[in-house]
């Protein structure tokens, strides 16, 4: 668009300015012809008339007197006339443009014509008269062609600049518009979006390669920031769940505490103050003060127990023993409550039956089953234990007691520390309700199954032990 508005601006004055040179040109070469005598005479005519129209001009060259010597095609009789009427006639449309000792060039408008020249009048070496003439109009008449032909040329160029440009810049700016959606999709947390290089690599792909990098980055520290944050999380419910068994537990330790002290404490407040006089009621009184110490004892120590298997901190020994001969000796010692209670005991398919695990928890499942049976018996006040070979060395121990089956909404809870399902019975046979979650930390840390089940006649609590290596089974139990 500049160089069209150049071109219609100047290009008349510079094509005048080129042809006044081409004038100049001619001048001198036919100077140069009329020093070296190659000017005049027919054998030289063909190459001057070639020579002037090759620069588009007319040309006359005369002697003194006026005869012709060399002419362009142009009539020689209308040059002629305009040689003596630039010659003689000098009048005002006569603007002279360079003057010189040899030739004078000028502009004039000649009578009986509508358009300028410009004319080139002077003497050759030899004295004859050179004329030159080429017309202004037939110049600005090219002038304004060319001017056209750029004009046209721009507006072409205007259309394919902006074609090409829609491709280029497209090309330029859709990877730009690609990686402003990427950042816009990581500022939303959404690492998945990443930049593909295009097939000729430049500095855009170098950005889109940093900002993937840069979103990997962020991702993995996102990741890490919510790792740590779930971490965190889950360590505050730990340690308020903690706190809570803690002020849970220090409840439920003072709750049970609290009666047998508060009885041992009246009982012997009696007996120091000889409320009873006679033998058989003090006896009564220190039996009460001895049974309320072994109650306090036993929960104490299974508090122990407990919070060592919790903690871990119980070091398993693991050996091979007859489980009926330890199953028999916990009957034993319960001889007495069986015979008060008036409980039907039975062993069911009794046989030697040798275990691998730790004895001493082992004894505290064993224990701890019984207790609970004796202690939720009624009915027919029948307790039987079983035994139930399983699959791939495994013996599964049943202690059946005939009580009210476990509500639904209870077994679920019945292995939690101090949850007593029935807690005026508890009370009455000295539970705990901690033996149970023993069971359940015993198991738990020798790695085997365990489990309750209410049954039409009552409920069965069972575990499972590995049987020792070279066991026999019997087929028939």
């Amino acid at each position: 668009m500049v160089v069209s508005i150049l071109s219609s601006c100047f290009l008349g004055d510079y094509y005048i300015f080129e042809k006044r040179k081409d004038m100049k040109y001619i001048y001198s070469n036919l100077s140069e012809r009329c020093d070296s005598h190659k000017l005049y005479g027919s054998d030289y005519s063909e190459e001057l008339v070639a020579l002037f129209d090759n620069y588009s001009v007319s040309c006359l060259i005369t002697e003194a007197d006026g005869e012709p010597l060399v002419s362009s095609n142009t009539d020689s009789a209308v040059l002629l006339h305009q040689l003596n009427y630039a010659m003689f006639s000098k009048d005002e449309s006569v603007k002279v443009i360079n003057s010189t000792e040899e030739y004078e060039l000028f502009t004039q408008r000649f009578p009986g014509s509508k358009d300028d020249y410009l004319l080139l009048l002077g003497l050759l070496p030899d004295g004859n008269v050179i004329f030159m003439r080429a017309n202004l109009a037939a110049m600005e008449h090219v002038s304004s062609i060319t001017n056209k032909f750029f004009l046209h040329m721009v507006i072409l160029a205007l259309f394919v600049t902006a074609l090409f440009s829609h491709f280029a810049i497209d090309r330029f700016t859709k990877p730009l518009f690609n990686i402003i959606d990427i950042t816009k999709r990581i500022s939303n947390f959404d690492f998945e979006a990443h930049y593909k290089p295009q097939k000729v690599y430049n500095e855009m792909d170098d950005l889109g390669e940093h900002i993937n990098e840069m979103s990997t980055t962020l991702k993995r520290a996102i990741t890490q920031l919510r790792a740590a944050n779930e971490s965190l999380k889950h360590d505050l419910e730990v340690k308020e769940e903690t706190e809570n068994m803690r002020k849970e537990f220090v409840s439920n330790v003072s709750h049970e505490l609290k009666t047998p002290i508060a009885l041992i404490q009246g009982y012997a407040e009696g007996l120091q103050e000889g409320i009873m006089d006679d033998e058989n009621s003090r006896q009564i009184y220190l039996d009460i003060i001895i049974d309320e110490a072994n109650k306090m004892n036993r929960l104490v120590r299974e508090m122990l127990i407990l919070n060592q298997l919790e903690a871990g901190q119980m070091n398993m020994d693991m050996v091979d023993f007859n489980v009926t001969d330890m199953i028999d000796g916990v009957v034993d010692s319960n001889q007495i409550n069986f015979e008060a209670q008036n409980i039907t005991y039975s062993f069911i398919n009794k046989e030697e039956c040798i275990v691998h695990a730790d004895e001493f928890l082992v004894e505290q499942v064993i224990t701890n089953f019984v207790s609970n049976a004796i202690h939720y018996v009624m009915n027919e006040n029948i307790i039987t234990v079983r035994y139930d070979f399983v699959k791939k060395g495994k013996v599964r121990i049943s202690v059946f007691n005939s009580g009210n089956n476990i509500a639904k909404k209870d077994i679920k809870h019945i292995w939690e520390k101090f949850y007593k399902a029935d807690k005026a019975r508890s009370r009455e046979y000295g539970g705990s309700g901690i033996g149970l979650s023993v069971v359940k930390a015993t198991m738990d840390l020798m790695h085997e199954k365990f489990g309750v089940e209410n049954l039409p006649n009552g409920v069965e609590f069972w575990c499972e032990l590995p049987l020792a290596k070279d066991t026999k089974i019997n087929k028939n139990s």
